[in-house]
């Protein structure tokens, strides 16, 4: 399925990054681009691209992009029924390989109405060569029937919604029809957009930020993914179907309230996906409960090679019973490609270090090695630098390391943000499941009441 096999690979695409100089061009369709609006009522956008600028509001109802620099609304953003926004595809800079499209900044809330599409947010775990955006939704986002919503790395300061809707149950891949050949109505507008190399029927939410709860009632699709977010809130999971077998995968979160996960075909699971556990700082019931242990990950017998189930995991874990560690992640400098410097002012920059962990926790090194695709071995920083000299990153470290009494080599993500004077920071995790790039033996399993934390970050 394509967008499980996106996430599993989520090193190739951080390579795809890395190598920016062979990195495939996305060109935007040719339509009529928006007019800069600075005020007045609500804009239409009813095909093409939104220019950037400030606009009061903005309303899509045809199939409408946002390739370069920053768009500001200062109020709501609403996708139409039947209508696709497409905020992912890269067209910046001008004139050269794209990396990143535009930054859009919500001041109110988003709407996603019955059929429509939303694609937004700029990250390594998705298939195009984007850096990491800067999206923000001060509000909330609610879709009650839509088809499709695909959010990575944005910030949401309200809810996130899902009711309803979905590209049907019926196919077990989410690639159901190419683009441009819209054989299946219901599966309008995401197949009429020729920048997307798949149909995106299938809803997402990755390496983000929700200042308020996560609900996903009714939806029926082919694949869902609610991985690695910050939520303030609670998260819940009810009625929902899907038509891949080793959907429906909710891992990796962190979360300040309750997790509830109820009726869903199939329940909750770690999929192919290698993520990690749920923590939670409220309580767990249903599929999520703390008591409920999966395979990690999922056994895969049709694919190829075919993958055996791995151990044991929890869903869900509370914060409660966790034992925090401390220590140091020191990095010395091997390489860099060439920073990029985008249409909103921002540099795209990729780092390469040999490093080492130190501390009473997770302990151990990582060495680059150039003769490998860039981001599979040491430490591969992606950084979105600012023009007031603070930045976003994501980091893939390969790590031979050691915890609890166990050796082994494991795949460890970093995010988080430096401010202007230095001050770095963030979260880590243990991404592949006890072992580094996705391969399906699990030498180290990390156990169930450690966490360790990394405060310095030299």
């Amino acid at each position: 399925m394509k967008k499980r096999t996106i996430a599993r690979l989520a090193l190739g695409a951080a390579a795809a990054l890395l190598g920016l100089v062979i990195a495939p061009v996305l060109t935007t369709s040719a339509a009529s681009a928006a007019p800069l609006w600075n005020g007045g009522g609500t804009y239409t956008c009813t095909g093409g691209n939104i220019l950037p600028g400030t606009y009061k509001s903005i309303r899509v109802t045809g199939i409408c992009y946002t390739p370069k620099g920053t768009i500001v609304v200062r109020k709501n953003l609403t996708v139409a029924p039947g209508a696709l926004l497409d905020a992912v595809t890269p067209g910046d800079p001008p004139g050269k390989t794209p990396v990143v499209p535009a930054t859009v900044l919500i001041g109110g809330n988003v709407f996603v109405g019955k059929g429509a599409v939303l694609l937004l947010g700029g990250s390594p775990n998705i298939p195009c060569p984007t850096g990491i955006s800067f999206d923000r939704i001060r509000g909330n986002l609610t879709a009650v029937g839509a088809q499709a919503v695909v959010v990575h790395s944005a910030s949401i300061g309200g809810n996130f919604s899902l009711i309803g809707g979905g590209g049907g149950a019926a196919a077990a891949t989410c690639n159901v029809q190419k683009p441009g050949s819209p054989t299946i109505k219901e599966r309008e507008p995401g197949s009429l957009d020729p920048n997307l190399d798949f149909t995106p029927v299938y809803s997402d939410n990755e390496d983000g930020s929700v200042g308020g709860s996560v609900t996903v009632i009714k939806l029926t699709s082919c694949w869902l993914g609610t991985l690695r977010n910050r939520i303030a809130g609670n998260v819940t999971a009810i009625g929902n179907t899907m038509g891949d077998p080793d959907a429906m995968e909710v891992n990796g979160n962190l979360l300040g309230g309750n997790i509830t996960c109820l009726h869903n075909d199939p329940a909750v699971q770690f999929g192919d996906g290698m993520q990690t556990s749920n923590l939670v700082g409220g309580f767990g019931f249903g599929e999520c409960g703390f008591k409920v242990v999966k395979p990690n990950p999922a056994p895969n017998p049709t694919s190829k090679p075919p993958v055996p189930a791995g151990p044991l995991v929890h869903i869900s874990v509370s914060l409660r019973s966790l034992k925090t560690y401390f220590g140091k992640h020191i990095a010395s400098h091997v390489a860099s490609l060439p920073p990029v410097m985008t249409k909103s002012g921002y540099t795209i920059t990729a780092d390469l270090n040999n490093f080492k962990l130190k501390g009473t926790g997770l302990t151990g090194s990582g060495t680059v090695n150039l003769s490998a695709p860039p981001g599979t071995s040491g430490d591969a920083v992606l950084s979105t630098v600012k023009r007031d000299g603070s930045s976003m990153f994501i980091a893939y470290d390969t790590c031979t390391c050691r915890f609890h009494g166990k050796t082994g080599t494991v795949l460890l993500r970093f995010y988080g943000t430096t401010s202007p004077n230095g001050f770095t920071y963030g979260t880590f995790l243990v991404t592949s499941g006890g072992a580094a790039n996705g391969a399906p033996h699990h030498e180290l399993q990390l156990r169930r009441r450690r966490e360790t934390r990394l405060v310095d970050r030299d």
